[in-house]
């Protein structure tokens, strides 16, 4: 049987538009809180409104992208993506204005974040549907990559008004591309929408451990880095002195773990146990907290640990989305919204308030990181007893 490499690609695309904006402005937090002359975790709340806006709108756009195909929800979501983009204009000196902007297209790069997931879903089966993931995740630290440095120069060089242009052309051009590529993979829509069904699913799925166990983990993983991309500038910027660009040039190390986790898990799958592969990640969270937090004055080793924390996200978000899929094929939009919104609105709620009650440094991270790593280890090792207790049984 042959699998046809587009829906990973449009996978791809989906994605790497749904996480511009936060790429892009990440450098640009430090100016941005000079220009508007607030606190910095004020500005930090830009990455936060985002996610959250990006969280809450999937747990609606699963349903709809089940009863009415893909297509027509990605144009959904991407008229709504491309209005906030307008709207950022209005706040380029108004704050709270940007605020909404940035959480409107949070709410329209939602439905990217259910598509992607849901083409590789429909089109791929067993070993295929685990590297659709790992090739996903490895394709999307892209623009973990490219982002910052793009931001970062173009924050140096003209300005961070700028980076809303460019968000805005990228979202336009993608739904140019797919109005004659994108294909619907969908094999038959489900039936008519219908909330009382959909909340029962929902429900159904938030009580299964399986669904819960492998969310989890996509959960914990998410807190932990999102925290590291909004402190980094600040960091590297304040107490390091480094530029917009050059903090952008020095995140493609810590960027370039993801591929790297990604790479690593897709190559050991089916050589080694999941649970084996999944210790691995967890234990780098506690080698990246050690290190910034006996070398925090070393800008090298501050990069080293930020580093470790994206491999360990990138070897766990495929396994976690693998098993998703693989346990659920039929309910690719419900699972993709309620994992989805879970992950993304924990997320938004755990980073607005650490990034509120802690002042960014590598002792901060190093704690954030700690957490995180206990986390993934007591998710296991509840596994692993729920495993040996039926077999004592």
């Amino acid at each position: 049987m042959t699998y046809s490499r587009i829906p990973l690609l449009f996978s791809i695309a989906f994605i790497a538009c749904s996480q511009l904006t936060n790429g892009l402005l990440t450098p640009a937090l430090p100016e941005m809180a000079q220009h508007f002359a607030v606190d910095e975790h004020l500005v930090q709340r830009l990455i936060v409104c985002f996610i959250l806006g990006l969280g809450i709108s999937q747990l609606f756009y699963g349903p709809l992208a089940d009863s009415y195909g893909r297509r027509r929800i990605f144009w959904l979501g991407q008229s709504i993506f491309l209005l906030g983009n307008l709207l950022t204009f209005l706040g380029l000196n108004n704050l709270n204005l940007l605020l909404a902007g940035v959480m409107i297209q949070g709410l329209g790069a939602g439905s990217n974040q259910i598509l992607a997931r849901c083409l590789i879903s429909d089109s791929y089966r067993g070993k295929h549907l685990k590297n659709g993931f790992a090739w996903l995740g490895m394709a999307a630290s892209v623009i973990p990559v490219l982002g910052p440095v793009i931001g970062g120069i173009l924050t140096a060089y003209w300005g961070w008004h700028y980076l809303f242009i460019i968000i805005g052309i990228a979202g336009a051009s993608l739904m140019i591309i797919a109005a004659k590529l994108l294909p619907e993979t969908q094999a038959e829509r489900g039936p008519p929408l219908q909330v009382k069904r959909v909340v029962n699913d929902y429900l159904i799925l938030a009580c299964d451990s399986n669904f819960v166990r492998y969310s989890s983990y996509g959960w914990i993983a998410s807190i932990g880095l999102m925290y590291m991309i909004s402190s980094a500038p600040f960091i590297l910027q304040h107490d390091f002195g480094l530029s917009a660009d050059d903090f952008g040039l020095m995140m493609i190390i810590p960027a370039g773990g993801l591929a790297l986790g990604s790479a690593f898990t897709r190559r050991f799958t089916g050589r080694w146990p999941e649970q084996h592969i999944l210790g691995f990640a967890s234990c780098l969270p506690f080698v990246a907290a050690f290190i910034l937090a006996t070398q925090a004055h070393s800008l090298a080793w501050v990069v080293v640990g930020m580093a470790m924390i994206s491999v360990s996200v990138g070897v766990i978000y495929p396994i976690s989305q693998a098993g998703l899929f693989g346990l659920f094929p039929s309910q690719a939009g419900a699972v993709s919204a309620l994992s989805g919104t879970t992950q993304m609105t924990l997320t938004a709620i755990a980073v607005g308030g650490l990034t509120t009650l802690l002042v960014p440094s590598p002792d901060a991270m190093a704690i954030i990181f700690s957490i995180m790593g206990v986390g993934l280890i007591l998710n296991m090792v509840i596994q692993i007893l729920k495993v040996k207790v039926p077999s004592m049984q």
